[in-house]
């Protein structure tokens, strides 16, 4: 790793952050630049609304890198 995690406050847990990858994550991810992805609202995509459930659930968060059905 570039970087060596460290432990963050995120929605009031403390979770292990990679700092590399978590500043990337709002540039490069593809669900944060889709047209498609509409997190929590009947309209989102359904892979993506998969992932937001994982995520909010266990309190973790992904960089999407590859998806057939990406829109810019």
């Amino acid at each position: 790793m570039k970087e060596q995690p460290k432990k963050e406050v995120h929605y009031n847990t403390e979770v292990w952050v990679n700092p590399t990858t978590e500043s990337l994550r709002n540039k490069e991810c593809l669900c944060f630049n889709c047209c498609k992805s509409n997190p929590g609202e009947k309209n989102n995509c359904p892979i993506a609304q998969m992932l937001y459930e994982i995520c909010k659930k266990e309190n973790v968060a992904l960089i999407i890198t590859r998806c057939p059905h990406f829109e810019g």
